[in-house]
């Protein structure tokens, strides 16, 4: 598939979801979708998106409880569940101790190896 084409159904599915027209039930459509995006997205994008929103939902108290309780509910907030699902069960304790020790997505993300 070509770069130029993920990248528009990429954009498509990102506005679908931002419009709310993709239900945040099961949907088998949704969950197929996840999947073929899934080998389109680069892990590094979904690594700083969820490192950033977790920072956010922080902010000054960051502390690995809050880090985790952070990272428990991020999914339903971001789209894409089954990815990030995965992304979380893989890199949660990473995740944890790299935010912790104070760093930015991007450090984060690198640290890890995502970027």
């Amino acid at each position: 598939m070509s770069p130029v084409f993920q990248l528009g159904f990429l954009l498509l599915f990102a506005v679908a979801v931002q419009c709310g027209e993709l239900a945040n039930d099961y949907n088998p459509m949704t969950e197929a979708l996840d999947n073929h995006l899934q080998a389109a997205l680069p892990v590094c994008i979904i690594c700083k998106k969820v490192v950033r929103t977790v920072l956010e939902k922080v902010r000054n108290s960051i502390s690995k409880d809050n880090i985790e309780s952070a990272l428990d509910g991020i999914c339903s907030k971001l789209g894409l569940k089954s990815i990030c699902r995965r992304f979380i069960k893989k890199y949660k304790l990473k995740l944890i101790d790299a935010i912790s020790a104070g760093k930015g997505s991007v450090s984060v993300c690198k640290s890890l190896k995502l970027c």
